[in-house]
């Protein structure tokens, strides 16, 4: 994109680019591990990101009909955009939500025994038989769930229920990156076993789902009828033993211009607290981009960006809104150029997976705090 462009949106020189050919590549590269069922796309926290409706879109062309999100106030959005496909509540709710899940048209989780209630009650009032609703089983995550301990009186609840129809069976593993983890095996084991349970019971459960991005690649043990990858549409390999598997491509390129070049001498300390003094005379560049975008104050130690596709160090305090770098030795920089901050292609690329490592965090956390002031820039 020229720099014209780019500085072009919203007055804004720092944009995340997002290559939904890239989305889909990486969705087309997943299915292949599919074997037989279905894709849930995990478009939570904006798609990770990267925009929901967007990539909604996207998905939706390549055949996905299977959606999940964490909120209530995400799936309206979805809705008011017009995705009409199946979408899953992965979240918690509380009991005055239930009328809004079933006038939203979406696969609640029965997560806890208090809100099968008032949830049977809202699908009833609003003149919805057989309304499905997924159990969400706490096989040793600890996180929202059912104890199996609580299943034969949930089954019960949802035998009784006059209004929903159980059609699914659901779980979080906690260590799916590691495929010979024994939490792992040990979890696979209690789901099955409730699995069995519910259908002895009479349940008719045909659309159960374990398996996450990393389980999808790596564990075939735990494929059922819906998967449900989240990072890797985006490109991103949640663990090395996935990459070795899957050729993904990553969707978003974080990336701003370059603001400012000044000439100072050795010995010039650099923004707050002069955490970083010049050791020589250099050439300092100012960017225009901040923690308030996302870019995150603990890569002021080692991180670095792509100008004219050669690597330059940030130096001093990252602030609010403003970072440095050393362009030092890139000495054909120019006001205006454009400057990568994650992304790119071939060895002009700095993956987001090493930023999140300097920054001491997960990719994941770096794309879902890409602010809101950072506009999307979608190349189709």
């Amino acid at each position: 994109m020229a720099a014209a462009q780019l500085g072009g949106v919203l007055g804004r020189p720092t944009v995340a680019e997002i290559d939904l050919r890239a989305l889909r590549a990486n969705y087309r590269s997943l299915t292949e591990f599919a074997n037989g069922a279905k894709i849930m796309a995990v478009i939570k926290a904006d798609a990770y990101g990267h925009g929901a409706v967007q990539v909604a879109r996207a998905l939706r062309d390549e055949g996905c009909r299977h959606f999940a999100i964490a909120s209530l106030e995400e799936a309206a959005e979805l809705r008011a955009a017009g995705i009409s496909e199946r979408i899953y509540l992965l979240g918690g709710f509380f009991a005055e939500q239930a009328e809004l899940i079933v006038e939203l048209d979406l696969i609640a989780p029965i997560f806890d025994l208090s809100v099968i209630e008032p949830l049977d009650r809202a699908a009833e009032r609003l003149g919805r038989r057989e309304f499905p609703v997924h159990l969400k089983l706490d096989t040793g995550a600890t996180r929202l769930g059912i104890l199996p301990s609580d299943l034969e009186r949930a089954a019960d609840a949802l035998r009784e229920a006059r209004s929903l129809r159980l059609e699914g069976l659901f779980t979080l593993l906690a260590n799916a990156g590691d495929p010979t983890s024994p939490v792992t095996e040990q979890q696979l084991v209690i789901f099955r076993r409730a699995l069995g349970a519910l259908r002895e019971a009479g349940f008719d459960l045909r659309l159960n789902h374990v398996s996450n991005s990393a389980a999808m690649i790596l564990r075939p043990d735990a494929h059922f009828e819906l998967m449900r990858p989240g990072l890797a549409l985006y490109g991103l390999p949640p663990v090395h033993a996935v990459r070795e598997r899957v050729e993904l491509r990553p969707v978003m390129t974080f990336k701003t211009r370059l603001m400012q070049l000044k000439r100072v001498p050795a010995g010039c300390g650099v923004s707050y607290g002069h955490t970083f003094i010049t050791s020589r005379a250099s050439t300092i560049g100012v960017l225009p981009v901040g923690y308030a975008d996302g870019y995150r104050r603990g890569l002021q130690m080692g991180g670095e960006v792509l100008v004219r596709g050669r690597r330059a160090p940030v130096v001093g305090a990252i602030c609010m809104d403003l970072t440095m770098i050393d362009l030092t030795d890139v000495p054909d920089a120019r006001v205006g150029d454009e400057v990568i901050l994650w992304g790119g292609t071939g060895e002009a690329m700095i993956s987001v997976n090493d930023v999140a490592r300097l920054a001491q965090t997960i990719s994941y956390e770096m794309l879902c705090t890409v602010g809101r002031r950072v506009p999307r820039i979608y190349r189709t």
